[in-house]
């Protein structure tokens, strides 16, 4: 938690991330966005990514690699995602 005011601490995250975009090259800044790109897309239920690929117009990658019949999410039932475990 900031010490200072957040509009202080807000303005310190802006700015310093502005330095440190500066500093990156191209390939940095590719290489930092597709590895955050990989982690959000993993956070993902496989049903929940495929439904987004879709509603982004790219259907024919989830077909490419499914064929005609991805995995369906039954409806009411709840999806683990990767690393998650039932404790009973």
């Amino acid at each position: 938690m900031p010490q200072s005011t957040d509009s202080n601490f807000d303005a310190l995250v802006e700015q310093y991330t502005d330095i440190v975009l500066d500093r990156m090259d191209r390939e940095q800044l590719i290489n930092y966005v597709y590895q955050d790109l990989i982690g959000y897309y993993s956070d993902m239920t496989e049903n929940e990514l495929i439904e987004h690929v879709a509603e982004m117009g790219d259907e024919e990658l989830v077909e490419s690699i499914y064929g005609n019949y991805p995995p369906q999410d039954p409806e009411g039932q709840y999806s683990l995602k990767r690393g998650e475990s039932i404790v009973i």
